[in-house]
C-alpha cells in the first residue's frame, strides 16, 4: 500500500487515525458473518468431498454409477470450486476496509463465482430434463439417459460455464481510491453504466429465470405423470377390479380357482416391487425439487439486487439496513454451495444405507471395496427408477 500524505489531507482529515481503521473492527458485524462462512466452509468442504466421492471416484463410489449420481457428481463438485476459491477470500475481506490482494483475485474470485454459480444451475436443468425423459418418456430413455450421455453433458456443462462466466470479468473493476492512502477496491465498474446493467440482467435470465422456467415445467409433468400413472394403478389393482361383482366365485372350476390364486399372489408381489419402486421415484423427484427450491431462494436475493442496485433502485453505497440485507444475500448464496449434501443425507433413503455400509466398510480409510458388502436388499439407485413397470403394470 502506497502512502501520499500531505500538508493538504492532514487539514482535511485532521482527526482521522489511520492505523485505528487498520486495526480496529466492530465484532457485533463481523462474528455473525464469520460463523456463517467458516461453518459453510467447513460443512461444505466435507459433505462436498463425500458426495464426489460416492459417485465420480470409481475406487471409492459406493453409489451405483447412473445419470443422475454423475450430475449430483458435477453439481458438488461446482460446489466445492465456489467454496475453496471464493470463501477464503470473502473471509480475508471482512478484516479489510479495501481490496488488498490485488487484481487478478479481483477478476478472478468473482469469475469463479459466476462460473460456479452458471455450472450448478445448469446441471440441476440438465437433471430435471434426465427425470422428465426417465418417468414421462421412459422408453426413450434408455437410449438418451445414459451414463456416457450424462458425462459428456457435464463435461460440457463445465465448459460452457467458463465461457458464460467470462462477462464478469469486463464487468468487475479493480479501482483506485483515496487521499490520504492511496488503495483499491474490488467494485463493479460505475463508469461503464451500461455493461454493468446489462451483465446484472445477463446473470438474472442465465441463472434463474431460464433455467427455472425449463425445470418448472419439467417437474410439472413429472408431477402428473406420476398423480395419472398412480391414479391408474389404483383402479387396476382395486377390489373391484380384482373381483367383479358379475363374476360368481362358485361357478369357477378348481384348476382356474388355483391358477387364479397363484397369479393373485403373484400379482400382489409384483404390486409389492412396484409400490417400492413408485416409493423410490416419488423420493428420488422429491429430492431433486428441493434443491431446486434451495437454489432459487439462495441465489435469487442477490441477483435481483444485483439488478435494483445497477439500475440505481438501491442505493450503490450500503449503509445501515441496506448494508445488512446484502451482506444476508451474499451469505445465502454461499450456503448454499454446503446445503446440497444436507438434502440428499435427510431426503435419500438409499444414499443413506449405501454411504453408511461403505463407511463402516472401510471405505472411510482408503480401503476400496475392502470389507465392503452390498446390502443384501436391493434398492433403486437415486437415478434409476424403473417407470416402466409403474406405468404398464
Amino acid at each position: 500500500m502506497t502512502f501520499n500524505v500531505t500538508n493538504e489531507t492532514l487539514i482535511k482529515f485532521p482527526d482521522y487515525d489511520m492505523n485505528e481503521s487498520f486495526y480496529k473492527f466492530r465484532w457485533k458485524e463481523l462474528a455473525p458473518v464469520l460463523v456463517v462462512y467458516s461453518s459453510t466452509f467447513f460443512l461444505g468442504l466435507i459433505g462436498n468431498v463425500v458426495i464426489i466421492a460416492s459417485t465420480l471416484c470409481p475406487r471409492l463410489r459406493p453409489l451405483p454409477a447412473t445419470p443422475t449420481n454423475v450430475f449430483l457428481g458435477g453439481l458438488a463438485t461446482a460446489d466445492l470450486l465456489l467454496i475453496i476459491f471464493c470463501i477464503p477470500v470473502k473471509i480475508a475481506k471482512l478484516f479489510s476496509y479495501t481490496w488488498t490482494m490485488g487484481l487478478f483475485l479481483c477478476k478472478s474470485v468473482h469469475y469463479m463465482q459466476s462460473v460456479s454459480a452458471i455450472c450448478s444451475v445448469v446441471t440441476l436443468t440438465a437433471m430435471s430434463i434426465e427425470r422428465y425423459y426417465a418417468i414421462v418418456h421412459p422408453m426413450r430413455a434408455q437410449y438418451t439417459c445414459t451414463i456416457s450421455q450424462a458425462r459428456r453433458i457435464v463435461i460440457i456443462t463445465w465448459a460452457a460455464s467458463f465461457l458464460l462466466g467470462i462477462p464478469m470479468v469486463f464487468t468487475q473493476r479493480h479501482k483506485e481510491v483515496g487521499e490520504r492512502v492511496i488503495a483499491y477496491w474490488c467494485v463493479r465498474d460505475p463508469d461503464a453504466a451500461f455493461l454493468w446493467k446489462a451483465h446484472e440482467v445477463y446473470m438474472l435470465v442465465l441463472v434463474l429465470v431460464l433455467p427455472l422456467t425449463v425445470m418448472a415445467f419439467c417437474y410439472t409433468a413429472i408431477c402428473w405423470e406420476i398423480w395419472r400413472v398412480m391414479k391408474r394403478r389404483y383402479h387396476m389393482t382395486s377390489r373391484h377390479a380384482l373381483s367383479p361383482n358379475n363374476v360368481d366365485a362358485e361357478s369357477i372350476p378348481m384348476t382356474q380357482r388355483q391358477i387364479s390364486m397363484r397369479n393373485g399372489r403373484r400379482s400382489r408381489r409384483e404390486n409389492g416391487q412396484t409400490e417400492e419402486e413408485s416409493r423410490t421415484m416419488k423420493q428420488v423427484v422429491k429430492m431433486l425439487v428441493a434443491v431446486v427450491v434451495l437454489f432459487a431462494i439462495c441465489w435469487g436475493p442477490i441477483l435481483i439486487d444485483n439488478v435494483l442496485t445497477a439500475y440505481r433502485i438501491l442505493p450503490r453505497q450500503r449503509k445501515g439496513i441496506y448494508k445488512h440485507m446484502n451482506t444476508a444475500f451474499h451469505l445465502m448464496a454461499y450456503f448454499n454451495s454446503c446445503i446440497n449434501p444436507i438434502v440428499y443425507g435427510f431426503m435419500s433413503k438409499h444414499f443413506r444405507e449405501s454411504f453408511l455400509s461403505a463407511a463402516c466398510g472401510g471405505w472411510w480409510i482408503c480401503c476400496p471395496r475392502r470389507g465392503y458388502r452390498t446390502p443384501m436388499k436391493r434398492h433403486s439407485s437415486l437415478s434409476q427408477t424403473r417407470t416402466t413397470s409403474v406405468r404398464w403394470t
